[in-house]
């Protein structure tokens, strides 16, 4: 073969090699975008209510700083510096949470109750302070249940309730415990039990009135409480 021929053979596979290291590096863009694409989506994504009080008491927990907003729990959580960066430095959630709501947080383990703290008219400016403010009540002021142990946080399961109507009822009459709460009101007296907590509406009234401390015979005004709920 002469040189020129050689030559030609080279030229050619030069040409080729080059061809194949740009498809590669094409190849490895595509890959790389794709893989930060779903990085990206990944990060998008918003905290659900439930991993939002496993974050709040992971907080309380784990950052000594953060005993400050124990205190500042009992003068109203707004007058927390540590709160307020707390709450400032939150990952995102969802748009329908950025609005005014009651709010109950119930930690449980292993199908019991280990504390429940909330209110049903809202506290907070949105449902997400107000999931941050019922998860540090359940930590701070629940006194039917002992205290949660910084070493039990992790085995606790959170679930938020969110309620989105109260209704004034005269009877039980169509009220499904499963789904609807209940609350009793007497005077300054108020009792709460929340959807699921009872499974015949009976024994729900039952265990309302108990909370209330309301007598056989005293008069008492019934609201149903239309919630949705998050474990």
């Amino acid at each position: 073969m002469g040189s020129g021929c050689k030559g030609n053979v080279i030229l050619k596979r030069l040409q080729h090699r080059k061809i194949n290291q740009h498809r590669g590096w094409r190849v490895l863009g595509i890959l790389l975008a794709l893989s930060l694409s779903s990085h990206s989506t990944a990060w998008s994504k918003t905290l659900s209510l439930p991993a939002l009080v496993e974050h709040t008491m992971q907080f309380y927990f784990e950052r000594p700083s953060s005993k400050t907003m124990e205190t500042s729990i009992v003068a109203g959580p707004s007058s927390s510096s540590a709160y307020a960066q707390f709450l400032q430095h939150l990952p995102s959630v969802a748009t329908p949470y950025h609005r005014p709501a009651g709010v109950f947080v119930t930690l449980s383990r292993n199908g019991a109750t280990r504390a429940c703290w909330g209110s049903v008219f809202p506290q907070q400016k949105t449902v997400t302070e107000a999931t941050v403010a019922a998860t540090l009540g359940a930590l701070t002021k629940e006194y039917r249940y002992r205290p949660i142990r910084p070493n039990e946080w992790q085995n606790l399961k959170p679930q938020v309730t969110v309620v989105t109507a109260l209704e004034p009822i005269h009877s039980l009459q169509g009220q499904n415990p499963l789904l609807d709460g209940l609350m009793i009101r007497q005077g300054g007296r108020t009792g709460v039990i929340l959807p699921g907590e009872a499974r015949d509406a009976t024994y729900q009234l039952v265990r309302c009135k108990l909370k209330a401390g309301i007598q056989p015979g005293q008069q008492f005004q019934l609201y149903r409480i239309k919630a949705d709920v998050y474990h």
